[in-house]
């Protein structure tokens, strides 16, 4: 994301300042992505943190994205992150921990799901993503190092999702599914 204008706060509490291996991943699975080939119509970005993910899908895509963060002082940073670039209307922001929640339930299903998150949750969260999302919707993860790969890869491929991306930077690892 090399939008000059854009803003971002990591805030205290909030991850996700673009610098961890794992957000730069997630940015350059999303860069890598040809809008005309796929076009997501809505976007969802699963545990949040400061916003930069969803800022990005909206940027890059021009679709409205439903940001998802479980942490409450995260969500601060992330309202702030979303006022200041002017982006109250194309970001929905959502305190809750996963899929299972009626506003959730009400934008899916998503053409595109970002889920920067450690390896656990993306295990607990693995059924509930994939009944999120759209038919040839594109799910990219990330948040995993490269000796956990092996199960999430076993986990979102038992779905029915096919690996179309992967990624890896220093010992983190960004995979990124398409749902046929």
């Amino acid at each position: 994301m090399n939008d000059e204008n854009t803003i971002i706060r990591a805030g205290a509490h909030a991850f996700g300042d673009g610098s961890h291996p794992t957000t730069a991943g997630v940015l350059a699975v999303l860069e890598a992505i040809d809008p005309t080939q796929f076009t997501p119509r809505r976007a969802c970005d699963m545990g949040a943190g400061s916003g930069i993910l969803s800022l990005a899908m909206h940027q890059l895509f021009s679709c409205p994205v439903l940001a998802v963060e479980i942490d409450r002082q995260a969500i601060d940073t992330l309202h702030e992150n979303i006022e200041s670039n002017g982006l109250g209307g194309a970001i929905a922001l959502l305190h809750a921990s996963g899929f299972d929640h009626p506003s959730v339930h009400a934008h899916a299903p998503f053409d595109l799901i970002v889920m920067n998150i450690l390896a656990d949750p993306l295990m607990q969260l693995a059924g509930a993503a994939e009944k999120a999302l759209a038919h040839e919707g594109v799910l990219v993860v990330s948040g995993l190092l490269q000796w956990q790969e092996p199960q999430i890869r076993e986990a979102y491929e038992a779905l029915g999702l096919e690996l179309t991306a992967r990624l890896t930077l220093k010992e983190w690892v960004t995979l990124s599914f398409q749902k046929p």
